[in-house]
């Protein structure tokens, strides 16, 4: 046996071993990474106070993302959940269920190994915090509802392939209910459709298909749809749904179609003139080996210039190192952003090319993508839960970047199929029989070197740089590069949870203020960018909301709120407030509410720095 076929053999059992246990166990642990550290006292806590006081939210906010708050509340019961540390380890396991999920599932069309790496991008980029459950939830179900729709379009009819559509359809629906925008999901449908256009199948068959689909959709809404109203009553969800229409039809707001959608495209503008000095490299490089494959250069001088070439990539990187595209700001996201939003990109460009391929070949054209029925549809997949994924949010592309769960492997798995076919084209019919035939097939497949190892800079970049950014990262907590060392002892809610020592010190001088004045068994009202201190203090909200100065809150409410108070509650502030909102005319307008109510309260200010100002009531 030679040398090589001994350690090919070592490698796939190796191989082997990992697939069965190595790769699921390190899926399960990797995303516990960093879970003990940063306290959050906006996103975070204010999704965590949510789920503690779900009986008191907002029932507009609370029925709008009804599943995740009720998820939450009731994993508030659990035994260790009354701690911050031991929720943010049980919304872990939402993303580890996701990982999982994926693997299993695909392992029949794509390798185990490349599963794993695709998990391990995802996991590395996903940056939002596990515990704002709309967000993992939205992932688990359409995971699910697309891996579901995946299974029942390979599977050859019958009533296995009625049950599968009848699931695929209901998770998508119950999703709905995880988070309303979640409706535009039903667009999957076209994943069907598109399977059917690629295999030929009667239209008929189609439509029994996508009736079944639509059978479990509407189920899927109408079960916790009908949960939902029997808790609050259809009229409190009529006005939830007139509450969502205003928030998304104002075109002002962040959060409506129009802005979503320009945030998404500029998103994508940005990323591609970054990519655009790509294009030359890669011209360049395949014009090269073009020119030393036609003068039958030997191969130790190919490989001489491959290395060269790969040294040119290393000074490109070091480029976009120089220029800010990437960052060793691995405690922010700007260390790993751009070299997601290249992934997608070129996650894009594969399935265009896929999808054009599969339009082509069906209609007797010429195929720019060689691939299978099943790879076209996957890729067409891909496509829909990148296009999908950011439509609701206005945080710019980020949504999608957090969830590469399916798209990730799918990439990987396009990647090295046009590596592998674009090499066997030049493959002669007797096959490589002489040293020379093979010399010859090395100088012509090279002329590929270039854009191959250009893709695979952008996975590798991505995989470094997702991985150091998921050990350093932590939502808002340290965003400014301040290590995260001190560990919170004073307060039990935060136990066990390391921050920034001026982070720290300011939450457990606040909650000292409380103690020692007696005010942590009054209810409080907060307002400003620090929602979760009623969470953190165990303090219950005064109001329907633990942030009155989103722009969803609207200053007829708020007013309403305050006037129906029936007792006077602790008041916290931010310090900032009447500097930091002068470009919101509605919060400024909440402001001057709150100050009147303050002054005809009889309240007086019992302690102030640059962080809060407490306000309590005059006995």
């Amino acid at each position: 046996m030679s040398p090589f076929g001994f350690f090919k053999k070592r490698f796939k059992k190796f191989q082997t071993v990992s697939e069965l246990i190595i790769f699921p166990i390190l899926l399960v642990l990797y995303p516990f990474v960093a879970v003990n550290q940063g306290i959050d006292i906006s996103d975070v806590t204010y999704s965590l106070g949510n789920y503690q006081y779900f009986d008191l939210m907002d029932p507009n906010w609370k029925l709008s993302i009804f599943l995740p708050s009720l998820k939450g509340y009731l994993m508030m019961h659990l035994p260790g959940a009354g701690y911050m540390l031991g929720m943010k380890i049980y919304t872990t396991l939402f993303v580890v269920a996701i990982a999982l999920i994926v693997y299993y599932s695909l392992r029949v069309i794509i390798p185990g190994w490349m599963i794993f790496i695709g998990e391990w991008i995802a996991i590395s980029l996903s940056w939002c915090p596990y515990v704002i459950l709309y967000n993992y939830m939205t992932y688990l179900f359409m995971t699910l509802g697309l891996l579901l729709l995946l299974a029942g379009i390979m599977t050859f009819g019958g009533k296995k392939q009625n049950i599968l559509f009848f699931l695929a359809g209901f998770m998508l629906g119950a999703n709905v209910l995880v988070r309303l925008p979640n409706v535009l999901e039903a667009s999957f449908i076209l994943i069907l459709w598109f399977a059917g256009f690629m295999c030929r199948e009667r239209i008929k068959n189609v439509i029994i298909q996508t009736i079944v689909c639509v059978s479990g959709y509407v189920v899927g809404v109408l079960i916790p749809l009908l949960v939902a109203v029997l808790m609050y009553g259809w009229n409190a969800y009529a006005s939830m749904l007139e509450w969502l229409s205003s928030v998304s039809a104002d075109a002002g707001n962040s959060h409506s179609m129009a802005a979503t959608t320009l945030l998404t495209l500029n998103a994508y503008k940005t990323t591609i003139l970054e990519m655009v000095i790509i294009i030359p490299c890669i011209a360049a490089g395949v014009i090269l080996f073009y020119l030393l494959g036609q003068k039958k250069v030997s191969i130790r001088a190919l490989n001489s210039f491959k290395i060269m070439y790969l040294c040119g990539i290393l000074v490109l990187v070091k480029y976009y190192f120089s220029k800010g595209v990437f960052t060793t700001n691995y405690w922010y996201y700007d260390s790993m952003f751009e070299a997601a939003m290249m992934f997608i990109v070129l996650s894009l460009l594969l399935d265009i090319l896929d999808i054009v391929s599969a339009i082509a070949a069906r209609t007797g054209f010429r195929v720019l993508m060689p691939g299978t029925e099943g790879e076209r549809i996957l890729a067409f997949l891909s496509f829909m839960v990148i296009a999908i994924t950011p439509f609701g949010s206005d945080n710019y592309t980020f949504p999608i970047v957090n969830n590469l769960f399916i798209v990730a492997p799918v990439t990987l798995t396009q990647l090295r199929r046009v590596a592998r076919r674009s090499s066997f084209i030049h493959m002669p019919a007797t096959g490589l029989k002489t040293r020379e035939d093979k010399d010859d097939f090395a100088r012509e497949v090279s002329i590929h070197f270039p854009w191959k190892y250009m893709t695979v800079m952008i996975v590798f970049v991505v995989i470094i740089q997702g991985t150091l950014f998921k050990a350093g990262y932590s939502f808002v907590d340290g965003a400014d590069g301040r290590k995260r060392d001190t560990k919170i002892t004073a307060i039990d809610k935060l136990g066990g949870l390391y921050t920034t020592s001026d982070n720290a010190a300011a939450i457990e001088n606040l909650y000292k203020v409380l103690s020692e004045n007696n005010l942590l068994e009054y209810k409080l009202l907060q307002f400003g960018e620090s929602p979760g201190l009623s969470y953190a203090f165990d303090m219950k909200p005064a109001i329907y909301t633990t942030w009155p100065s989103l722009e969803s809150n609207t200053v007829s409410s708020f007013d309403q709120a305050l006037s129906n108070l029936s007792e006077r509650p602790v008041i916290i502030t931010d310090a900032d407030i009447n500097v930091k909102y002068q470009d919101s005319s509605s919060t400024l307008e909440k402001i001057d509410i709150l100050l009147d109510y303050i002054a005809s309260n009889d309240y007086n200010i019992v302690f102030e720095d640059g962080n809060y100002i407490v306000y309590a009531p005059c006995d």
